[in-house]
């Protein structure tokens, strides 16, 4: 950490450690200090975050499975990391009435069934619908039977393909990673940060605290929020609204009790003016409902949320956490000497729990194209070396942003209700890439241009047929495979995926095993 009153580094530092402050801690900030510190060493990287302590609600969060990853890069062990966030295992998301009443839908995680010639079997299961195509998926028979992604004997199909993810206190996980990144080295400035300067490039020379002093580095991180203190100041960095695509801009929520049994999926609800979530934690129980401002009041999403949970004790007006969601993207995430990490880069409601996913991949992409001093990154002296690594990492950036909304943007295209929220999102633009990519699967069930960095072919296709749209006619590579083998096949996935599931145990017994103290296991 650099405490310097004079000119700062205009741009990476390649002859010597790179200096990085992050400001903001919070789960955005302590991810990113944790990916950092493990990945490089003390030698290569000074890293320091500017925390002011005020953290976030802990209602608790969903994830999706890159999340299993990151638990597997940092080495730790899966037990400790669910012990330390109160986290219970997912294995999809179930859609309650987003159709029409009374209809439900899934979004299972990994693989539906198996291929066939390498290609995802929707395309196959056009031809022979006895069956849904959901059915096909072991998560999907995992989570209506409530049990586990671990076998207790063995490495599990689900457990082997990393085809699961954690629902877990965003609060709780935040601390765990800081101390995760300062047994790496990371230091620590506990304050707030009072100013922003600025030089005549509109690059970052350093952020000032309270008491006066001047932090200086050759990157800084921002991990402020929506307000995006440092990368505001930066001339590039305008925002790309996503509101007229997606309507929800506010959120209302609470903790509740543990219920006795927690499933082994994120429940998602259609309610009058946009939908309501529900997270089962090992301690608690993390409920919200997303909506549209432009539809109902805070009061009134307050009450219908209540109704909803149907809460024997009334909840009390301090328990409630209003959010306001600023929904978009930064047009540049990577300008000059800043980069924003978490909302201060962006945000996407979080029906399809892909916030914790923008925040492990933009850290993952900026190893990816960080220059270090030592590292075989290291791209050259010139700031047109340094101009392209930005370039492609804003590249990037801006693609998964655009196709994760387009994702999330498709749960509301298909529904059938007729509350005038839910009208108005039907009705909702879409962008050219999304209409494209709907008009080849309407016509054949090709996804062409798709390049996932969250959600796969087989993520549209849980989402598609589940909800009855389906393609005019099969693709034309598909019909070369012979009835009687593709009633084989599919025979035989039904059959592996019971197999599978005698060798897994219920989810709340996994669970207790699994949160019991090591003490408690050991006598």
């Amino acid at each position: 950490m650099a405490k310097s009153d004079s000119k700062p580094a205009n741009g990476i530092a390649l002859g010597s450690a790179t200096n990085i402050v992050i400001v903001g801690g919070g789960t955005s900030g302590w991810m990113t200090a944790a990916m950092l510190s493990h990945s490089l060493t003390t030698a290569e990287c000074c890293i320091t975050v500017v925390d002011d302590g005020k953290g976030g609600i802990g209602v608790g969060e969903a994830t999706i499975p890159s999340i299993i990853q990151l638990v597997r890069h940092l080495g730790v062990d899966e037990a400790e990391f669910m012990r330390a966030c109160d986290a219970t295992w997912k294995l999809g998301i179930q859609f309650c009435n987003w159709k029409e009443e009374g209809h439900t839908a899934w979004h299972p995680f990994g693989q539906c069934g198996a291929k066939i010639d390498h290609r995802d079997l929707f395309h196959y299961w056009l031809a022979d619908q006895t069956r849904s195509y959901q059915s096909y998926s072991l998560n999907w028979s995992a989570s209506l039977a409530g049990k586990s992604p671990h076998s207790k004997t063995s490495r599990s199909q689900i457990a082997a393909d990393g085809a699961y993810a954690f629902h877990l206190n965003s609060e709780k996980l935040a601390g765990w990673l800081k101390q995760q990144a300062i047994s790496n080295g990371t230091q620590v400035v506990a304050d707030r940060i009072e100013s922003v300067a600025t030089d005549d490039v509109n690059q970052v020379s350093h952020v000032s605290l309270p008491d006066g002093t001047s932090l200086q580095a050759d990157l800084f991180i921002d991990c402020t929020g929506f307000n995006g203190l440092l990368i505001s100041k930066c001339q590039s960095a305008d925002w790309v609204d996503y509101s007229d695509q997606l309507l929800c801009d506010k959120a209302v929520a609470m903790k509740l009790p543990a219920t006795k049994l927690k499933q082994p999926f994120t429940n998602s609800q259609a309610l009058s003016s946009g939908w309501a979530w529900d997270i089962p934690l090992m301690n608690g129980r993390g409920v919200g409902y997303v909506y549209s401002s432009h539809f109902i009041s805070d009061e009134a999403a307050a009450n219908e949320l209540q109704q909803h949970v149907r809460s024997s004790q009334k909840v009390m007006d301090k328990s409630l956490h209003l959010l306001q969601m600023k929904v978009g993207r930064r047009e540049i995430a990577w300008a000059g000497n800043v980069l924003a990490v978490g909302l201060s880069a962006g945000f996407i409601e979080p029906l399809e729990s892909s916030g914790l996913h923008l925040i492990q991949t933009a850290v993952e992409r900026l190893l990816k194209y960080l220059p270090t001093a030592n590292g075989s990154t290291r791209a050259g002296v010139e700031e047109d070396g340094q101009s392209g690594l930005r370039s492609a990492y804003n590249a990037e950036t801006a693609i998964q942003f655009d196709e994760i909304r387009d994702f999330v943007q498709l749960h509301y295209l298909l529904n059938q209700r007729e509350e005038p929220f839910w009208k108005a999102a039907r009705e909702a633009a879409s962008s050219s890439a999304l209409k494209h990519r709907l008009r080849l699967y309407d016509e054949i069930g090709m996804l062409d241009t798709l390049q996932p960095s969250a959600f796969p072919d087989a993520s549209y296709y849980y989402l598609l047929a589940g909800n009855g749209r389906l393609p005019k006619r099969p693709a034309a590579f598909s019909l070369s495979v012979d009835s009687e083998r593709l009633k084989f096949v599919l025979g035989a996935i039904q059959d592996q995926n019971r197999n599978a599931l005698r060798e897994l145990p219920l989810h709340e017994e996994m669970l207790q095993h699994v949160h019991l103290p090591p003490a408690a296991k050991a006598s």
